[in-house]
Formats: C-alpha cells, structure tokens, sequence
C-alpha cells in the first residue's frame, strides 16, 4: 500500500491525518494471556467497538474502547463461562469493559506510551501500555488507514476478581497477572 500523502511527523511518530478513527473488526483483535496451572491461557473479547482520534498533537489524541465482556472466548465452553460468572466478569451486573486513555506520549522510535482508566467489574484503575504504530496508508477503496498495537500487564484481583484454587504442590492454579494485547486496524470516518 501506498504511504497516506496526508501523514505527520509528530514528535517523531508517523501519525495519520487528524481526525476520527472507528476500529475495523475485520481486522482488530484484543486478546489475553493468563498463566492458568503450567500453561498459559489464551483468550480473546469478539464483541467490542471502539474510537481513537487523533489530534493536531499527541497531547490532543485518545481512545475509547468498550468491549462486550460475554463475548469473552478460551476455546472451552466450561472455561467461558466461568469467566463470564460473578467469580471473574460477572457479566450480568456488569456486561462491559472500558476503557478511556487519559494521555499520549512519546517513548522511544515509532513507540509511544498511552495511559488511561480500565473498568472492570464496575472498578476502575489506571493502565499504561505501550504501544507501536504502523505508518499510515492508503487501502485500495482510498480510504485511510492506521494500525497500532498495545501491551499491558494487569493485577486481575485489584478489579475484584479473586477466585482461585490452591493447588496440592502448592500455589494457586490461577496467576494473579493478565496480558493484554490488542491489534488495532483503524479507518478514518469521513
């Protein structure tokens, strides 16, 4: 694809024009590792919208993300719903996960650090991930398009999910420790 003419060196990140960008399902995944026994846990949220807009400066940018927290998926039905019992997401008292970036920085390259305030449960604590961007571009349709990718560590007990099962050599069965990784495609709203 061919480079976006209207992209802007900012601070040293290559930033798509300014404006409103919708995440393209087709294309985003957000998804979790969690340590569950000797092996990690991979999952996934399938039900989730969200909006980044991009400013004149790095300082004027945010996301918005809400993801549907039934559409949580491990690849094993007894698992999900589980996760999605008043043991982890409680997903009837509280059918959403949030998120709100607070700020935008620069870090190092085409590296920036985006801070923000994570609801889970109904509890909401700040996050910080980091993340990389992708040049913007230009897709077939000519439509303008940015990809980004994140990466944060969350403490699942301080959003008040705290099941876990100690185990007969010791330990609990459930690391307390989350991943979350999220590849976003992004396309500018005309």
């Amino acid at each position: 694809m061919a480079q976006t003419e209207a992209a802007r060196v900012i601070e040293g990140v290559e930033l798509p024009p300014a404006g409103t960008y919708k995440f393209d399902k087709a294309h985003t995944t957000i998804e979790f590792v969690a340590r569950h026994m000797l092996s990690k846990v991979r999952g996934r949220f399938d039900d989730f919208d969200g909006t980044i807009v991009i400013g004149e400066s790095l300082e004027d940018s945010y996301a918005e993300v809400s993801l549907e927290a039934a559409s949580i998926e491990t690849k094993t039905d007894m698992r999900d719903n589980h996760l999605r019992s008043a043991d982890f997401l409680d997903v009837e008292n509280h059918p959403t996960l949030d998120f709100r970036s607070t700020s935008v920085v620069k870090h190092s390259g085409s590296e920036f650090v985006l801070r923000g305030d994570l609801t889970i449960r109904g509890v909401t604590k700040p996050v910080t991930a980091t993340g990389t961007w992708q040049a913007p571009s230009a897709d077939a349709f000519g439509n303008t398009r940015a990809h980004l990718q994140l990466e944060t560590v969350i403490d699942r007990t301080t959003y008040g999910l705290n099941w876990n099962m100690p185990l007969p050599s010791g330990g609990n069965a459930l690391a307390d420790d989350v991943t979350l990784t999220v590849e976003i495609a992004l396309l500018q709203q005309a």
